[in-house]
């Protein structure tokens, strides 16, 4: 993602997609000129597909035994769950 947002990964992997270059290229409507012209003008690109791998939180806290509190919580996904709203 650091192509994309010219960003690092975030608090420890929890802020990666949630940037406008990523949320704008994918929420553009290509046929509307004022959302090209917007981008142009930031210099974000679009996206043609968006592929998301998802945490696998189900897996996680229902697996034998169990998880802690604080496991399940690094297994949200917020971000993959944007984009794929987004697309």
């Amino acid at each position: 993602m650091t192509v994309c947002n010219d960003f690092s990964t975030q608090l420890d992997g929890r802020v990666k997609t949630l940037h406008p270059n990523i949320h704008g290229g994918i929420l553009a409507r290509r046929d509307q000129k004022h959302h090209i012209e917007a981008l142009s003008t930031h210099g974000i690109g679009t996206f043609d597909v968006v592929v998301v791998n998802l945490y696998p939180f189900y897996d996680k806290v229902t697996s034998s035994g169990g998880i802690e509190f604080e496991d399940g919580i690094e297994n949200i996904d917020i971000g993959g769950p944007a984009m794929i709203r987004a697309a």
